[in-house]
């Protein structure tokens, strides 16, 4: 049931009589208003687990991948059929290895983009979420207290 009452600056407000086991989040700013029956350790762990993803395709990126990103003078001379090693084939063998590392390397470029947005939706369910435990915890402190 809704009741009529008046704000101190004379406008008409209608009060929401809730009960005391349900969290009122009101007085929170709406962009982190979280909403009920919202579990917000399960938010935060999976904007934590893309964060994780972004930041490790980040690293791969930089520090493993980089040295094949690179093109090296030695890598763009080519060597004609008849300088290679025809009878054991480990020239052929490991410039395909080779190839096959740098193709990898150039489709793994930019994958941590993918995952980037992850970043500040983390740092908001940080935000959302220190409200929702504050809300939680000020209501199960009045139940033991009832």
């Amino acid at each position: 049931m809704a009741s009529e009452s008046t704000a101190a600056d004379g406008s008409n407000t209608a009060a929401i009589n809730r009960p005391k086991n349900v969290p009122n989040f009101s007085h929170v700013p709406w962009p982190v208003r979280p909403r009920d029956g919202i579990n917000y350790d399960f938010v935060a762990t999976l904007y934590l687990i893309g964060s994780a993803l972004a930041l490790s395709f980040y690293l791969l990126e930089t520090k493993i991948l980089a040295p094949l990103l690179v093109e090296n003078d030695v890598d763009s001379t080519t060597t004609t059929a008849g300088e290679s090693d025809s009878t054991t084939g480990t020239e052929e063998n490991g410039e395909e290895g080779s190839n096959a590392w740098k193709e990898f390397a150039s489709g793994m470029q930019g994958m941590y983009f993918i995952f980037a947005p992850f970043v500040p939706c983390l740092l908001w369910s940080f935000v959302v979420r220190y409200f929702w435990l504050k809300e939680t915890k000020k209501i199960s402190l009045d139940k033991k207290d009832n």
